[in-house]
């Protein structure tokens, strides 16, 4: 039975390695020559899109665990918080400021306890099933060892006891009394608590005593959060986990911090950047536009990750900042805009019905509410890049950063089309380029591929504002990128840049959810951005999207970086988008080969300065392909490296909590006379990286520690693996019972024929 085992454990093992030894079909010639260097591509191509959806940042990114820190959650001001005796109830009237109005007011009279429960989980597994168990659970991720700082402000009524802050998790001991005399005003309490154990828990704050005091922005962060006691990260900080995965993408820009959130669902939400800087404790709490209280997901936003702190993310990783400011236009997929359009283009509502629609949705150019509009964007642009003497460039200094960001675009609409859009858009253009002539500024093509819509807004910025960048947005389904690898070719080169704001491919039929973020889709996503790099000198930045998602919280289905309370999950994806952001040339090298009919997709960078050339090759294909490379031109290129990913299995990806499965490995590469042989292996991503000249391929990138990538095994085989053991279980058992049933009958007719 063990050999039977064994055998067919080794057959398996055996069959999941295929896909990475690079099995051989065919011999495919790929010729490089630097006569061919051609032009000059974009310095700023691959960059990050990050919106606060999928608790990306309240809950996610932003260091602070607590959920509702200050009450101010408008459908339910309790969202989050759980209290035990006493009264208690979300009151105003005595509030911090005006911005941050509402507060805790709890009477106790003996013991009360005020838990929070942080971020929790709202669905079972990879699905869209509401689990009220997981809704109720607490999910504050605590690590053992590990510091938090708990902060709040109290105002003490008439309270006579002691209050103590608690790490609330199971076997957690972490906790710290304290007592509130004298808080006739409003006073901050800072401690800091020590976790005893690994584990997702709740914080509670326990009161003994009797009478009433007030509680607001409460606040807990692991000491390790990136930013924390940094001068430049004043008022917030970052959790260390997930900033690391940003850090490794190396992003060359930042689009911020939308999206449908840099809108907003009605004029009186109409997102403010004001809103969202100086202290937080002074800064405008609201709800999330991906908020859904009928399914749990009580979601607002803090605005702790405002644009001040997206500012120093930019600055921390060497990011160009790509502010959104919506252009006086509340969400055009959420207003009706099209069913208006619609009924207006049909006859069905009138000029005068149109245009008072417009005003529910708009601001409108001409009126004082538009021109101060207009004038918040401008205080912007001063507040990134004007002197820390200047009006704005003072609250940028303020904040903690007196030099200048040096922001170069802002872009004006997300996702906008159609008349009303055009209208807002020309005045606040002119505005901005006749006081900053020198900012690029970003136009939006819609929400769609191709269209009336999409054609117009290409027309118009190329004949109107040939300056601009045009965004461009889509998530594609059946291999739509696959097959639209060159649908840049065609594009103007001598009008507006391309700019892929957004985009992910979905790859139905290969998992659900989270494993629809797999090894398929970062090929399909890697073949496309092999098409965009052999455009890079009319497509300016392209970003996947949307950048993070909670486990079981998720607002989309596919997404980059997959987190939990305790761990992350970066996708097949994730590690496509590391692989060609980090190995990327400054001109393109044209070549004559052409294997996409065949599944095989290239692209042929080189930095001239740096003597490095870049070969990217894409198999889709589910076999291996031996493809041979000629260099000519390339002095002293004897060696060369290969970063890249293969599996066998479409549905390979990376789970939270599980061994890393699905991530880019290297190895070394010989050339001889100019001529690399190299098998990409099934469904493939490789980056092979040249040093030529007098480069020694020393200072090319290197990966992150991986530490052990284990082997994806599909569910089929993790269900036949057992189920076959246990075959094998029950048929030798048979076996044996059979054997010693007839070795008894035997032995019983032996005894039988000795008798007689």
């Amino acid at each position: 039975m063990k050999k039977a085992a064994a055998i067919f454990l080794a057959v398996v093992t055996a069959f999941s390695l295929i896909g990475a030894s690079g099995a051989q079909n065919g011999e495919n010639t790929l010729d490089i020559s630097a006569d061919n260097i051609a032009y000059d591509i974009s310095e700023n191509l691959y960059g990050l899109f990050i919106e606060d959806i999928n608790y990306a940042c309240d809950g996610g990114l932003v260091s602070n665990l607590i959920n509702n820190n200050s009450f101010e959650y408008p459908s339910d001001n309790l969202t989050a918080w759980h209290i035990t005796a006493g009264e208690y109830k979300a009151a105003s009237g005595e509030g911090m400021n005006e911005n941050n109005s509402t507060y805790l007011s709890v009477k106790v009279s003996g013991s009360a306890e005020i838990t929070n429960n942080g971020f929790h989980e709202i669905y079972d597994y990879k699905t869209w099933d509401v689990n009220e168990k997981k809704v109720s659970t607490p999910d504050i991720g605590y690590k053992k060892g590990g510091e938090y700082l708990f902060s709040a402000y109290f105002k003490n009524i008439d309270f006579k006891g002691t209050l103590t802050a608690c790490l609330d998790a199971k076997g957690n001991s972490g906790t710290y009394s304290f007592n509130i005399d004298g808080f006739e005003d409003w006073k901050k309490v800072e401690l800091t608590l020590t976790s005893e154990v690994t584990a997702d828990g709740a914080f509670t704050i326990t009161a003994d005593g009797n009478g009433t005091f007030l509680m607001d922005f409460v606040s807990l962060i692991p000491a390790d959060s990136h930013g924390l006691n940094d001068s430049g990260w004043k008022y917030v900080s970052l959790r260390a986990d997930l900033y690391e995965t940003l850090e490794q993408l190396s992003p060359k820009f930042i689009r911020f911090p939308g999206g449908c959130l840099a809108e907003g669902d009605s004029l009186e939400n109409l997102y403010n950047w004001k809103d969202t800087i100086g202290p937080l404790e002074q800064r405008v709490q609201t709800y999330n536009l991906w908020r859904d209280d009928a399914y749990s997901r009580q979601y607002i936003n803090t605005n702790s990750m405002g644009y001040y702190e997206y500012f120093m993310l930019c600055d921390d990783l060497g990011a160009e900042p790509i502010p959104v400011l919506n252009a006086g236009i509340t969400c055009q997929a959420r207003n009706g805009y099209g069913d208006m359009s619609s009924k207006y283009a049909n006859g069905e509502i009138n000029e005068e019905e149109w245009q008072a629609y417009l005003d529910t949705i708009a601001l409108r150019p001409g009126t004082k509410e538009f021109e101060s509009y207009v004038q918040d964007i401008l205080d912007l642009i001063e507040f990134a890049n004007g002197a820390a003497d200047s009006e704005w460039g003072k609250a940028r200094a303020e904040s903690g950063h007196s030099e200048p960001f040096n922001m170069k675009y802002i872009a004006v609409g997300n996702e906008n089309w159609g008349e009303v859009y055009w209208r807002n858009f020309e005045p606040i253009y002119n505005a901005v380029k006749e006081r900053y002539p020198g900012i690029t500024v970003v136009t939006t093509a819609g929400t769609w591929l191709e269209g009336e819509d999409f054609d117009y807004a290409w027309e118009t910025a190329n004949s109107k504002y040939p300056d601009t960048v045009v965004d461009e947005h889509y998530y594609t389904i059946g291999g739509y990128l696959f097959d639209n690898t060159h649908r840049y070719d065609s594009y103007e080169r001598s009008g507006a840049k391309a700019f892929i704001g957004e985009y992910a491919p979905k790859s139905d039929g290969y998992g659900t959810l989270m494993t629809k973020s797999n090894i398929w889709a970062a090929v399909e996503s890697a073949a496309y951005m092999t098409g965009i790099e052999r455009n890079a000198d009319v497509v300016e930045m392209v970003a996947y999207a949307p950048a993070f998602a909670k486990l079981n919280a998720q607002s989309w289905d596919v997404n980059l970086i997959w987190f939990d309370s305790q761990e992350v999950a970066c996708s097949p994806d994730y590690y496509a988008q590391m692989l060609f952001s980090n190995n990327m040339g400054t001109k393109y090298v044209t070549t004559d080969f052409n294997m996409e009919e065949e599944g095989i997709y290239h692209s042929v960078t080189v930095d001239t300065d740096e003597q490095v050339l870049y070969v990217k090759l894409v198999n889709s294909n589910t076999k291996g392909e031996k493809i041979t490379i000629n260099l000519s031109g390339f002095e002293n290129a004897g060696s060369a490296s290969v970063q890249y990913m293969s599996e066998i299995f479409k549905a390979a990806c990376n789970e939270v909590g599980e061994p890393l499965k699905v991530a880019p490995r290297e190895k070394e590469l010989e050339i001889q006379n100019g001529t690399l042989e190299y098998d990409a292996g099934s469904l493939s991503v490789s980056v092979i990286r040249i040093p030529y000249g007098d480069n020694d391929g020393s200072s090319l990138y290197e990966l992150p520690d991986m530490g052990i990538i284990m082997p994806y095994v599909h569910i089929v085989i993790e269900i036949a693996v057992p189920c076959t053991l246990a075959l094998i279980i029950v048929v030798s058992a048979a076996a044996v019972l059979i054997s010693k049933r007839k070795r008894r009958v035997k032995k019983s007719e032996s005894e039988s024929g000795k008798t007689e």
